[in-house]
């Protein structure tokens, strides 16, 4: 259908880049670095009948079932690029969410003879990776020993406390352990299988969180012989022996994992067409079945799948005994096609680049693929496997855009900062430039499959000394700087602060500009005999001002109310970062630094290091080098303040081209400031702050009580209040928002209860008898600054805004921006006729973006309720025209005519109200609508909407216009805030309101127009913490509701330190943590000047009136004294 050499549409090519776009369809390869992170770009609908026999099973397996069930072997095998890891990715995802299953990995490249110990060394591998794949935290084998001890009815909480603090020598600990783990074999809840006593012993002594220990616990669990010295630490646990022991170990584990977590172990084994590169692949391959078989044995909860190549499955099955092939196809096996079909080819295309716009558009949903690869481009793509689907879609993007690149001088191609940076953090890595000669892609390939298997052979072990343990980092991050080529300068200088505390100086430099001198302690001694204690008391004498990093290879002991958990309060308040650096951490680096040895001089090795970053996944080589910055210029705040910006460029080449320069605008970035990039500590901690600049909210807690202020710039990156009812959230909200009226910062107040509103009420403003001069003085400043106006839209008495389904001048915005307010719009329509996910339905839904999108392009004012029945009953031609593979009879577009009717008879007063216009210069008090002198704040009282879906919908309007805002008045500067009280309603966890995706795109967009949005409620459980990385600042108050202090728990505990369980519930009113980039001040809240307190519904109603009309005046809000 003409899609060879289908072209971009000429507007749309700029505002998008898509040059840059291709960076989405970069990672067709999944490696193991992939499997332990969730896919944001996974498709479930490919390969669904594999997912569906493997959850199948698990679900099988789970309820207790699995003893009568004997296909427990899965075979998935098919052609090279039919996507077997990332399968493997996808199941571990989904069944890690749910709590199901411990998968265990192991790709059978290295060159094993015993398999039964290479499985056991490959599942306690995987055990140590997070088990949450959607967030760094613990790992599955902490999570597995938290739950077998956490349990009140196994160990008392004395018994628990005793084990994780008490001071105890080596054999005190010995006969402590021993005691408890015979309580819990004994322990009636662990008799549904039999458990190994030792292995019990073993997971037990992970709860010292002592370094030293752990080490020997890994040790053992590997099933390793301990030497004399070594066993000493642990000597509870009796020797390894016996030609079993493998199997043992795995089955003990499998046990556990069923007993404690009522979960499934799963196993695979994947890349077993390795097996042909050794002579005897087939006996290999025998050996390496039966033992899985083995395993399948001892466990009723275990599931074995083996992914391979089909034809090598084919070449081998033939020598392969038939008992083994019996069992291993007794499930049946899953041929996974390479060929995806033209709707898995739209589906993985889409969501490609919904995802790419996710993280870079700046909240903008990208328009449907066919605007980049014509109206049939799954046709053309159908047929091909999912790696060249994704090659072919990159090449199309490039050739695209060539005849551009060709009008200008050709520039030297530089990876892109994204997508480098993106195979940092995770996502599966290509290699090279797709354009370089097949030579160098296979040797960059090659040398990966090196990697993978020196690094499965490889026998690094942590040493012992934490002196050493300070050479294997800073020897890690000179080589993580080389994984970047010059966009990084490195240093790092020893420190002789005795030989109990390892530490040093680390200066680290981008090119863009960024600069961070920070200093590093590890600090892994005990907690228990104090030598923690020792180690942090000295940290907090060196710490000189300096930000600060504590390191350790063991988890961080809790927060408690001891000399440790106070010491380490201290560290934190003074700006200093907790830093878990866990054991196979430590090894990876030791591995990547003896590989880089064994081959620097080969050639291949640099672009090997620059293209694969091993060491630049780890969580803490990211957070030391700030890697999640580069390719970001340094945010002009800051470079006004630098003495010399250029000396921090010395030895770099010009800034790339991915870069935008200090006061430049990059092209295609559609004239967005360096709000998007990220501020330093300095600027968040407000360090030069001024009365002038900055915002007071409130005073840290502790014997300095120093001020807590923001810098405004801060404010643009959005603040969250969360507390329970009672809790001073809203009083601290208001208290900022005065600050900024009075330095002329407009704001807007969606109000649900009516108690906001009580700015417009003169009771309010009265004097206390009780109250200071000063507090007077400064409230009756406020009432001379401020221009209150109160809305009350859905009551025609009050001050109703008319509702519009489209903002006034979007046909002056780009296509891209009219798609997305149309597609919202629509989201919006559709919850209110309650159009679910059904076919019809969601024809309907596609029927009135197109609708509202027609309307957009053609109207130069509000678009209406009545507007968009007007279009469809008219049948325009283009509408039937574009809707008429979805709609070829018209019946949808008749439908819709009469359900749109109905809407708006039964919603009269919210379609109907009359009213002012919904525009944000008005709401704001900016232009034309502007009162000398004074400061608008805006109150809209939801209240008269009536119930939530009516609510919900005028909220997304007004979205809408805030995204419309936006787009048309970028700033650097903060220019406005807009509150959204009990915001839990806009942007909940547990469903998909229309409010929500607009709400997320403007915590995205806002702040390039220097919008400041705060989003306060009483429940934080019931908030989604999708968006929690759009929002710098998080005042978190008293709460007390389990469900609130487990999602605040696994939203910033990792991050920050921080646990909501222990530090939130006793807080009292105004007391609150303040976390800005994993930095927790405890702090006393400001009090605002007025106290919102609910204000009767015909009150509001009498106070919205009066501001109401072309005579529109300032409320005299201290008539009444």
């Amino acid at each position: 259908m003409g899609v060879e050499g289908a072209s971009l549409k000429p507007t749309f090519a700029p505002s998008l880049a898509p040059d840059r776009l291709s960076e989405a369809f970069e990672h067709s390869i999944t490696w193991e670095d992939d499997l332990w992170r969730a896919d944001p770009v996974d498709v479930p609908e490919i390969h669904a009948k594999a997912r569906r026999k493997f959850n199948d099973l698990l679900t099988t397996v789970t309820s207790g079932r699995g003893y009568h069930v004997q296909d427990r072997i899965l075979l998935f095998h098919g052609q090279s690029g039919a996507g077997k890891t990332h399968l493997l990715r996808a199941l571990r995802t989904d069944s890690h969410r749910s709590g199901q299953s411990y998968f265990g990995y192991a790709q059978m490249t290295p060159d094993v003879q015993n398999y039964a110990d290479f499985y056991l060394r490959r599942l306690v591998h995987s055990l140590e990776k997070p088990y949450d794949p959607d967030r760094f935290g613990e790992s599955a084998l902490s999570r597995l020993t938290n739950r077998m001890v956490l349990d009140s009815e196994v160990i008392s909480s004395q018994d628990l406390e005793m084990l994780r603090d008490a001071t105890l020598d080596d054999k005190q600990l010995a006969h402590f352990i021993l005691r408890l783990a015979d309580q819990i074999v004994a322990c009636d809840k662990f008799q549904t299988r039999e458990l190994d006593i030792n292995i019990v012993r073993a997971l037990l002594y992970l709860q010292r969180r002592d370094p030293r220990i752990d080490q020997r616990v890994r040790q053992y669990l590997n099933g390793r012989q301990l030497t004399a010295i070594a066993h000493e630490a642990v000597s509870a646990l009796d020797p390894n022996d016996g030609e079993d022991r493998a199997f043992e170990i795995i089955a003990a584990l499998g046990a556990l994992i069923w007993t404690v977590d009522r979960a499934a172990l799963v196993f695979c084994i994947d890349q077993v067409e390795d097996l042909r590169f050794f002579d005897n692949a087939e006996d290999r391959f025998q050996r390496a079945v039966r033992d899985l078989i083995q395993i399948a044995n001892r466990l009723t909860n275990a599931i074995i799948i083996i992914s391979c190549l089909e034809d090598f499955y084919g070449q081998v099955r033939s020598l392969v005994a038939q008992s083994y092939i019996d069992r291993i196809e007794k499930s049946g096996p899953v041929l996974l096609r390479e060929s995806r079909t033209p709707e898995e080819a739209r589906l993985i295309i889409s969501k490609r680049l919904a995802h790419h716009s996710e993280i870079n558009g700046g909240g903008l949903s990208f328009p449907d693929a066919s605007q980049f690869f014509g109206p049939q481009f799954f046709e053309e793509f159908g047929g091909l496997s999912t790696r060249r689907l994704l090659e072919h879609a990159q090449s199309r993007l490039r050739e695209a855009t060539s005849t551009e690149g060709d009008e200008r001088d050709p520039e030297p191609e530089r990876p892109s900062f994204i997508s480098t940076l993106a195979q940092a953090l995770g996502q599966a890595v290509g290699f090279g430039n797709p354009d370089d000669d097949a030579p160098s892609s296979l040797s960059a390939v090659q040398f990966r499959e090196m990697w993978e298997r020196f690094a499965n052979e490889s026998e690094a072990e942590m040493p012992a000394d934490d002196q050493e343990l300070v050479d294997v980092l800073s020897a890690a991050l000179l080589l993580a700087r080389d994984e970047w080529g010059r966009s990084i300068e490195v240093t790092v200088k020893r420190l002789e602060l005795g030989d109990d505390l390892p530490a040093f100086d680390l200066t680290v430099r981008h090119r863009t500009g960024f600069a961070n001198d920070v200093r590093v302690f590890l600090c892994n001694r005990p907690t228990q005999g104090g030598g923690l204690k020792r180690q942090l008391d000295k940290v907090l004498t060196a710490m000189q001002g300096k930000p600060c990093f504590m390191l350790r290879a063991s988890d961080f002991p809790p927060n408690k109310k001891n000399q440790t958990a106070q010491a380490f309060r201290k560290f934190r308040d003074g700006g200093g970062r907790q830093l878990l650096v866990p054991i196979p951490e430590w090894e990876r680096m030791m591995t990547v630094r003896e590989f880089t040895a064994h081959h620097r001089n080969d050639a291949g090795m640099t672009q090997w290091l620059e293209g694969t970053k091993p060491l630049s996944s780890l969580i803490s080589v990211i957070h030391l080098l700030r890697l999640d910055l580069l390719g970001r210029p340094v945010p002009r705040l800051v470079a006004k303040s630098m003495d010399d910006p250029q000396s921090t460029l010395d030895g770099f080449d010009a800034v790339s081209a991915n870069a935008t320069p200090v006061g430049e605008t990059a092209e295609g970035d559609n004239g967005i400031p360096a709000n998007d990039d990220d501020l330093p500590m300095s600027v968040i901690l407000d360090e030069d702050g001024s009365y002038g600049a900055s915002i007071l909210a409130g005073g840290e807690k502790g014997n300095r009580g120093r001020a807590v202020t923001l810098n405004k710039s801060v404010l643009k990156r959005h603040a969250a209040f969360l507390g329970g009812s009672g809790s001073g959230k809203t009083t601290l909200a208001l208290s900022l928002i005065e600050q900024l009226l009075l330095r002329g910062v407009p704001a807007v107040l969606i109000d649900r209860k009516g108690d906001l509103a009580s700015y417009a009420n003169p009771d309010v403003w009265r004097s206390d008898e009780n109250e200071s001069a000063d507090r007077r003085s400064e409230r009756e400043k406020l009432a001379d600054a401020i221009d209150v106006a109160v809305y009350t839209p859905g009551r025609a008495s009050g001050r109703p805004i008319s509702i519009t389904l489209l903002p006034n001048g979007i046909n002056e915005l780009p296509d891209h921006e009219q798609q997305l307010l149309a597609n919202l719009s629509a989201a919006a329509l559709g919850d209110m006729l309650h159009l679910k996910n059904s076919a019809t339905h969601q024809k309907q839904s596609g029927v009135l973006a197109v609708a509202l999108r027609i309307l957009g392009s053609l109207s130069t004012n509000e678009v209406t309720l009545a507007d968009l029945i007007h279009l469809l009953e008219d049948e325009h031609p283009e509408l039937t025209d574009q809707t008429q593979r979805m709609d070829p009879s018209g019946k949808l577009r008749r439908d819709l005519v009469a359900q749109l009717d109905s809407l708006r008879l039964r919603n009269a007063a919210l379609f109907e109200g009359g009213g002012e216009s919904l525009r944000m210069d008005s709401l704001l008090g900016l232009g034309k609508y502007q009162r000398p002198n004074r400061t608008r704040l805006s109150v809209i009282y939801t209240g008269f909407l009536g119930d939530n879906e009516n609510i919900l919908f005028w909220v997304s309007q007004f979205l809408s216009e805030a995204l419309r805002f936006c787009q048309r008045n970028p700033n650097d500067e903060l220019q406005a805030v807009v509150m959204f009280d009990e915001a839990d309603l806009y942007i909940p966890a547990n469903s998909k309101p229309a409010t929500a995706e607009p709400l997320q795109s403007l915590l995205k967009r806002a702040r390039s127009a220097g919008l400041g949005m705060m989003l306060a409620t009483q429940s934080p459980g019931d908030l989604d913490y999708k968006s929690r990385d759009q929002i710098t600042s998080w005042f978190i108050g008293r709460v007390r509701e389990d469900t609130a202090l487990r999602k605040l728990r696994a939203a910033f505990q990792s991050e920050s330190g921080l646990d909501p369980t222990v530090a939130l519930p006793g807080q009292t009113v105004g007391e609150f943590h303040l976390v800005q980039e994993g930095l927790v001040r405890p702090m006393k809240a400001q009090r605002s000047l007025i106290a919102a307190e609910q204000v009767p519904f015909d009150r509001i109603e009498q106070l919205a009136a009066e501001t109401r009309g072309t005579d529109e005046r300032q409320l005299r809000l201290f008539d009444l004294r």
